[in-house]
């Protein structure tokens, strides 16, 4: 008789989901910084919007465009409201609030894809690999946190790529496959509300649900009525998006077609840089989890060449040549196929996925699969483990990002509240920063010209530089006094000189891509 106990791979998987649901909660608590810009301005800097922090008119001009969807800032202008109700208004608060319910919601949708894919390992040793690299790949639960539409829009992907192939079969050569789900109309139709939902708060993933579909219709062998579902539940979300968006804009818009229309037919995307077919080659290496993603890239091709009817290898490829085809890349315009991604190790390696593919390459691709296979365990497998780990022990508790300077903002925030009045040295953008203050006023005046300020005593209070330690060789140099800088070590001069010293010999040999160092400053003028 059976008891109802879960097997051990089931206990197996839910102590790996339950580690990736705290790494992901720590994460969403120190990563108070940003990935890309894009991640607060498009997103909760329109939630601020509604919310009367911000006047609309200083929004970016996306929104005065139209072309930016309110899905996501409309669920986090929910949140901030109810939290609200119980007196959370704080910013920063509020965004941690936004961070850990993307992170919960990612992190859900996980446990939904492991359990979708397991049954698709034959041997324990199979499904034991496929639990770790799903739940534990170390950039994960950092994605999983930001507030961007990437993430917002991976969650939903990825559930609905969950919902439809839980329970799929592949026949015994691999060449056709069995999709129950598609046979149940409200499976169907969650699936496809899922999908709509993802292209709202990023159209690109329609690329990956497209690919599925096509994928279930010709693998799949899925009848126009299971489809007619899918695409059912993908309409009224749209419908649900068009309602928000009018909430959002105060008009009756599409941003998707004039997103489109801005960023490919008008070109406006290539204004902010273009780069060859397969950028993304080297551009996503290019970070703590170098010999991760690298490893990553080099299984994707071989998971794509050993199983080419495979579901996964239908909704990421598909996503992953279109973006390397288009002129200007990011590495987070791949962030909603991170998820997906884990599948392709197993599809790489697991004897389950042995190709039936003749020919040369077909010999090749399984050699290397076999090799693969026989070595996680060894050194290799061990150092791409121990550097996921590092990695994600690392972005767990330093809030890491290039593009930000959100620890002085909150510096500020903390120290002044909703008020600032400050001058800046020329090289301070004077555009609003991110988690701005209600009153940002901040002029923009050359060191000789705040000397004189000073002398006539017209200077402000508080100067903002981007160095520690100012060298301007004016008078301005010994009235400063430095009271916080984002260099961790400010406070003791010495430690700080020999630290600045090496950061301005990276700056003065820096070649691009690498990004110079910054470190955002405060500075008390005498009134």
């Amino acid at each position: 008789m059976s008891t109802g106990a879960p097997s051990p791979t089931a206990r197996f998987a839910r102590a790996h989901l339950a580690a990736t649901l705290a790494v992901t909660c720590v994460t969403a608590w120190f990563s108070y910084a940003y990935f890309h810009n894009d991640e607060y301005f498009q997103v909760i800097e329109l939630t601020r919007a509604k919310l009367g922090d911000v006047d609309p008119r200083l929004l970016p001009w996306e929104h005065a465009q139209q072309m930016r969807p309110w899905l996501q800032p409309f669920v986090y202008w929910i949140v901030a409201r109810s939290l609200g109700a119980v007196g959370v208004r704080d910013i920063f608060d509020l965004a941690f609030a936004f961070r850990l319910l993307t992170g919960i919601a990612n992190v859900g949708a996980l446990a939904l894809l492991l359990r979708a894919t397991l049954p698709w390992m034959k041997t324990d040793d199979e499904k034991r690999m496929h639990t770790r690299v799903v739940t534990l790949l170390g950039f994960l639960p950092y994605l999983f946190v930001r507030t961007s539409s990437e993430s917002g829009s991976t969650a939903a992907l990825t559930a609905g790529f969950a919902l439809l192939l839980e329970g799929a079969t592949p026949s015994e050569d691999g060449r056709a496959w069995s999709v129950p789900a598609l046979a149940r109309t409200g499976r169907a139709l969650s699936a496809g509300l899922l999908f709509g939902f993802a292209f709202e708060m990023r159209f690109q993933t329609a690329i990956v649900a497209l690919g599925l579909l096509a994928w279930a219709r010709v693998v799949g062998r899925a009848s126009l009525r299971g489809l007619g579902g899918v695409a059912l539940g993908g309409a009224l979300a749209l419908a649900l998006g068009a309602l928000v968006d009018r909430w959002g804009y105060g008009a009756w818009t599409f941003p998707a077609w004039t997103y489109f229309q801005a960023n490919i037919v008008e070109g406006a995307a290539g204004l902010f840089g273009s780069d060859p077919p397969f950028a993304y080659l080297w551009m996503l290496p290019a970070n703590v989890f170098f010999p991760v993603v690298l490893a990553l890239l080099a299984l994707a091709g071989l998971a794509w060449t050993r199983c080419p009817r495979h579901p996964v290898t239908w909704a990421t490829l598909p996503f992953f040549v279109v973006h390397n085809v288009l002129a200007h890349k990011e590495e987070r315009f791949l962030f909603p196929m991170a998820a997906l991604s884990t599948v392709l190790v197993t599809m790489a390696l697991g004897p389950s996925f042995a190709s039936s593919r003749s020919g040369r390459v077909g010999r090749a691709a399984e050699r290397l699969a076999g090799w693969g296979f026989l070595r996680r365990r060894a050194w290799p497998g061990r150092g791409l483990a121990g550097a996921s780990f590092a990695g994600m022990a690392l972005l767990a508790f330093v809030p890491l990002g290039w593009h930000h300077n959100v620890r002085f903002t909150r510096f500020v925030h903390d120290t002044f509240g909703d008020e600032l009045h400050a001058t800046a040295l020329p090289e301070i953008d004077l555009n609003l920063p991110a988690f701005h203050p209600r009153v940002y006023d901040v002029d923009k005046a050359d060191p000789a010209e705040i000397a004189r300020r000073i002398e006539a005593g017209t200077a402000r209070e508080w100067l903002i530089a981007d160095r520690p330690m100012l060298r301007t060789g004016t008078s301005l140099d010994g009235h400063a006094v430095l009271v916080y800088s984002e260099l961790p070590v400010w406070r003791d001069p010495a430690l700080a000189a020999e630290a600045m010293r090496l950061v301005d010999a990276y700056n003065a040999s820096a070649p691009a891509p690498l990004r110079r160092l910054r470190f955002r400053s405060l500075y008390r003028l005498p009134r």
